[in-house]
């Protein structure tokens, strides 16, 4: 069921993995995809490239902007654009079929079936490859790789470029095998930068008049958020009930992102690609959770709604 997102299907869903979903910051069921299916591709276990075969499977690195110092400047300037210089990317070789090419990427959390033409010389391989234009973020792939690298090197230019702040993009991408484990940890906290309250931080007097000095404060996790893991252990509620709000947001939702949950949240997804070992990869992951990740995450909402917000300063 990786392979396929249709919303109405998650409605359906067991009852608290049901409202998990619901909860988990837009999930799959609002995103726009009818139907889509993606076949899972045959991951040769190698990661150099020899032959076509070798290409199958996942492949992940930065999504960098390729613009105009120009434009670049005017993204710069614009702090609720900065999330999008460089953002990671997957890019899935499903399936071969001689010179034809059929996958998937991930990027951002959309989701964008391809299909292409894959050529083949002495030196290597070259990939023309189309998104289907579905959505205002799809576009076109040229690829090359050659043979005994482990590096796809390309660019990609959207169909709708007057619509996107950034319409072109390169990219370096390594394959990498996808694998679940449970044991994988956070060490970092996480700040939510478009949630945040002002703060006074000092006073003076200057020239007889009191001036206030006001910062901000952002919706963050404290420390511990770093004491459990909740896809390796049981939670207890004398543990959830002393999280801040923001803790059990980010606890529950590392367990999807252990899974390859792909977040179409900027905050999750931004905070979640600072580890190496997360690596979006499925729109759809609530059958693959364990019995103890599904109890954790039945706690955890119990508590998410009510818990206490706390805020802290940014880079504390």
């Amino acid at each position: 069921m990786k392979f396929k997102l249709i919303g109405l299907l998650l409605i359906s869903s067991l009852f608290g993995c049901r409202e998990a979903i619901k909860n988990d910051v837009k999930f799959v069921a609002e995103q726009d995809f009818e139907d889509i299916q993606f076949t899972e591709p045959k991951v040769s276990n190698s990661l150099v490239v020899n032959t076509k075969e070798d290409l199958l499977g996942y492949w992940v690195g930065d999504f960098d902007a390729n613009l105009s110092d120009e434009e670049m400047d005017t993204i710069y300037g614009n702090e609720s654009y900065s999330n999008l210089i460089t953002r990671k990317i997957t890019f899935s070789i499903d399936e071969i079929k001689g010179d034809s090419i059929i996958g998937h990427s991930i990027s951002a959390g959309n989701i964008s079936p391809f299909k292409g033409l894959l050529s083949e010389n002495t030196s290597g391989f070259t990939m023309e490859v189309d998104e289907f234009k579905k959505t205002k973020t799809d576009g076109k792939f040229i690829i090359e790789i050659r043979k005994t690298d482990s590096i796809l090197k390309g660019n990609w230019e959207a169909y709708s470029q007057s619509e996107l702040k950034i319409y072109k993009r390169n990219f370096d991408l390594k394959k990498k095998l996808f694998v679940y484990d449970k044991a994988q940890e956070l060490d970092v906290t996480f700040f939510d930068t478009d949630k945040s309250k002002e703060y006074v931080y000092a006073t003076d007097t200057v020239d007889g008049k009191v001036e206030e000095y006001i910062d901000n404060e952002y919706y963050a996790t404290t420390e511990k958020l770093f004491e459990k893991n909740a896809s390796n252990e049981v939670l207890t509620t004398d543990f959830v009930s002393n999280l801040s709000k923001a803790d059990i947001f980010i606890l529950r939702n590392s367990i999807f992102a252990r899974h390859g949950f792909a977040f179409r949240d900027k905050q999750l997804r931004m905070y979640f690609e600072q580890f190496n070992w997360y690596m979006p990869v499925f729109g759809d992951v609530k059958d693959e959770l364990t019995e103890i990740e599904k109890e954790n995450i039945d706690l955890l909402l119990r508590y998410e709604k009510n818990a206490e917000e706390y805020y802290d300063t940014f880079g504390r």
